[in-house]
């Protein structure tokens, strides 16, 4: 999510959802805000997911963890090298540079992986959408961040 919108929204949604999940479970101890016990543990549960969806921004934002921004970022170092030791390479169409860019992102931590519909159009290595970091974590969220490019 862009970082200008999410500054704005993310204190609304928490707001708004810390507010529900509290009155909701204030309905566990006997303080009553709603007509009815259904009424609160909807509050309830509306309330935990603004707070859970606002944590995923948080997450999948690039200046949480760089994750897809940090790839991007990665390939860019990983071409400038291999263009800066490789001059000779770079108008060639020899596999050289390519090989030297992805094995430097296999020293940063990452795989070459061509299963993204956007690596399938276009299977170069200064493509971004054709790497996934080794890390599971970190590649869970770059996966959920490239579903929905």
């Amino acid at each position: 999510m862009n970082e200008d919108i999410s500054a704005f929204v993310a204190p609304l949604t928490l707001m708004l959802g810390g507010g529900l999940l509290a009155i909701g479970g204030l309905s566990f101890i006997g303080i009553d805000y709603f007509d009815s016990k259904f009424k609160a543990r909807v509050a309830f549960a509306i309330g935990l997911a603004f707070i859970v969806a606002t944590e995923l921004v948080f997450v999948t934002s690039s200046s949480s963890g760089r994750y897809f921004a940090g790839l991007k970022i990665d390939v860019t170092d990983c071409e400038l090298d291999g263009e800066s030791k490789l001059p000779e390479e770079r108008h060639k169409n020899s596999r050289v540079l390519h090989d030297h860019i992805v094995g430097c992102m296999e020293r940063l931590g990452y795989e070459w992986n061509a299963d993204h519909a956007h690596c399938k159009e276009a299977k170069i290595a200064t493509n971004s959408f054709c790497y996934l970091p080794t890390r599971p974590v970190a590649r869970a969220i770059v996966r959920f961040q490239t579903a929905f490019e």
